[in-house]
């Protein structure tokens, strides 16, 4: 019991440090290697700008993933070459209900939705010898669930910068579901016009954490982590 409370109290400890950033280095690039030290290690580069999933730093060594190509990849940068996104300005969020919350600002308003998941409007797929592992939803692999159905699911997120109205995709929140509402985070880089919405969701196993970038008022990209 000791042990599971150990194991447990290390993995919360991780989670305070983890967050988003970004690659923020004078030479416009940072070198990623396969440890944490110098030595003939470097095995991929990324540029300023390109979102990172930081763990607990290991001395002047930042442990990271990203993702390249689809795939989640891990390494080392030193820490001192990424922005946190949380130090870009906050959007406070000013209504949190059951199934809504809205962030508010000056110039920048989300508003952040959900639904129930109704099981008969979705293809769902079994794992074959498993009735009861879900394994794809819609054709897709899913998020939010370790293998059970969901229960929820995103329904829209609307953004307002400035005035203007940013249209969201459908497939920037498909295949995302358990979505935790009130663990939602938004900041905004004024100075290159660049929002991030961020949320840690998931049930158990199927924890994962999630960030919308939306740059110059228009919708770009979504970058998914699986926490486990």
């Amino acid at each position: 019991m000791k042990n599971v409370l150990c194991i447990l109290f290390l993995l919360n400890l991780s989670f305070c440090y983890s967050q988003f950033a970004i690659v923020n280095d004078s030479d416009g690039y940072v070198n990623v290697r396969s440890s944490g030290e110098i030595g003939n290690n470097i095995s991929d580069k990324l540029d300023n700008g390109l979102i990172v999933y930081y763990f607990e730093p290991k001395g002047n060594w930042a442990n990271i993933d990203y993702k390249r190509n689809g795939k989640q990849l891990n390494g080392y940068i030193y820490k001192s070459k990424i922005k946190f996104i949380s130090d870009f300005a906050n959007i406070p969020l000013k209504l949190n209900q059951v199934k809504q919350v809205l962030f508010d600002s000056a110039n920048v308003k989300v508003k952040i939705t959900e639904s129930a998941f109704v099981k008969e409007k979705h293809k769902l797929q079994f794992l074959k010898g498993n009735s009861g592992f879900l394994k794809k939803i819609d054709d897709l692999e899913f998020l939010g669930t370790d293998g059970e159905i969901p229960k929820r699911q995103y329904k829209s997120i609307e953004v307002q910068i400035n005035n203007i109205k940013v249209q969201i995709p459908n497939e920037a929140l498909r295949n995302l579901y358990e979505p935790s509402l009130s663990d939602s985070k938004i900041n905004y880089d004024k100075i290159n016009d660049i929002l991030y919405i961020q949320s840690s969701n998931g049930d158990g196993a199927g924890g994962y954490e999630i960030i919308w970038v939306i740059e110059k008022k228009k919708y770009k990209t979504r970058i998914e982590m699986s926490v486990f």
